[in-house]
């Protein structure tokens, strides 16, 4: 089929080709099909489109809508899920149905924990020990079931003691595997180290890891703790004691090295008694801070100007709730520097903070769990017995 190109060439047009053509290229040879599924095609091909995509990146959104009959006390509920895209070539806001609420128990407990080259990794917090969680390529429609994990949370008869989990998700980039970390923590009073293993979609299986992670506090009320996969590391905010005083601090993770490490927030926000989070941040490291002052709610966002100097955070954003309609919750930091929020009329918008022009998207009955960084992938376009279509 590809006539008298030499193969060098060949590999070159096809790696300029976008996703749905090189799915359906698959088809039109045996050697075209193991050339477009070979794992370093693959790779390749994701690097030439992140490099082109000029920093128009795509943002995923998984999107959900309830409609509550009050009178019989029922309620529908229906998971979405959009891509979108500043570059205008590509459709603006297309909203579907997310097609994997079957594998999951309870809606209310199934997050996504993040995204990385294409990949969405979603969990369920429904049962400690016996959840789905799962990897899928919204792309080309597949996805793989993880195997159960290896670490329990079995309390015995302490009815008091209370586990909670965190996760990650990265990408080692010296053996090109895609790893989930999932860390198990007793929730009280006290500081605790928390068992940690890893899952590598190149085995396709978990094991626990001997890197120890540093202890910290995790509040009962706290389901799950958000993350972000910055220059190679996977991060959290977390706190400590210190003095009697509770400290914040990013705990990460090396996903090459499988290492724990910490890295200082500035002093306003390493004191601070109000909420902190990591924030999707367009590729750096940014955090979100919501605080409250003489009466008034404020969302702040800082961002690590300099990955891993302690001097480089500067605040980029800060106003107070009421502003642009009345703001429900900071979502994300595009790349173009655009603020990602929820507004009260329950649609998402863009905010330019310079022009302080405001963009709605999507349909206001629709509302975001999540917002992250997303590029097309054909990651999964092998036909491996695990990888299961939707």
């Amino acid at each position: 089929m590809s006539g008298d190109l030499p193969p060098e060439i060949l590999v070159e047009i096809l790696h300029r080709l976008p996703l749905k053509s090189l799915v359906k290229f698959t088809s039109v040879c045996k050697a075209w099909n193991t050339l477009i599924t070979d794992h370093t095609f693959i790779f390749d091909h994701l690097n030439r489109t992140i490099e082109a995509s000029d920093g128009n990146d795509t943002l995923f959104l998984q999107l959900c809508r309830r409609t509550w009959e009050l009178q019989n006390e029922r309620f529908d509920y229906g998971e979405f899920y959009s891509l979108y895209s500043d570059n205008q070539q590509i459709d603006h806001f297309s909203v579907e149905r997310f097609p994997l609420t079957h594998l999951f128990r309870l809606y209310d407990y199934s997050t996504v924990v993040g995204t990385c080259d294409g990949l969405v990794c979603i969990a369920d917090y429904s049962m400690l020990d016996s959840a789905t969680h799962l990897i899928w390529n919204p792309s080309i429609r597949k996805y793989v079931v993880l195997p159960k994990p290896i670490v329990t949370c079995r309390t015995g008869n302490r009815e008091h003691e209370r586990y909670r989990l965190c996760f990650g998700f990265g990408f080692d980039s010296r053996s090109k595997d895609h790893k989930v970390i999932r860390l198990v923590a007793l929730c009280n009073e006290q500081e605790d180290t928390p068992q940690v293993e890893v899952y590598s979609l190149v085995s396709r299986s978990w094991r626990i890891i001997t890197a120890r992670a540093p202890s910290f506090l995790l509040s009962e009320h706290l389901r799950n703790i958000p993350q972000v996969f910055v220059n190679g590391f996977v991060h959290w905010v977390v706190s400590r004691r210190c003095d009697g005083q509770i400290q914040n601090f990013i705990l990460s993770f090396d996903a090459v090295e499988e290492t724990f490490g910490e890295l200082t927030l500035p002093q306003h926000l390493r004191d601070s008694t109000s909420v902190l989070s990591i924030l999707e941040g367009g590729h750096s490291l940014s955090v979100l801070h919501t605080y409250s002052e003489e009466n008034q709610y404020f969302y702040s966002i800082w961002i690590m100007k300099e990955y891993g100097v302690a001097e480089s955070w500067t605040e980029v954003f800060c106003c107070d709730t009421k502003r642009y309609g009345g703001i429900v919750t900071v979502l994300a930091l595009g790349s173009n520097g655009k603020v990602v929020l929820r507004i009260r009329s329950g649609a998402i918008a863009l905010l330019d903070p310079i022009t302080e022009l405001v963009e709605p998207l999507g349909d206001r009955k629709y509302f975001p769990t999540f917002v992250g960084d997303y590029v097309g992938s054909l990651v999964f376009i092998n036909t491996e017995p695990d990888v299961l279509s939707c």
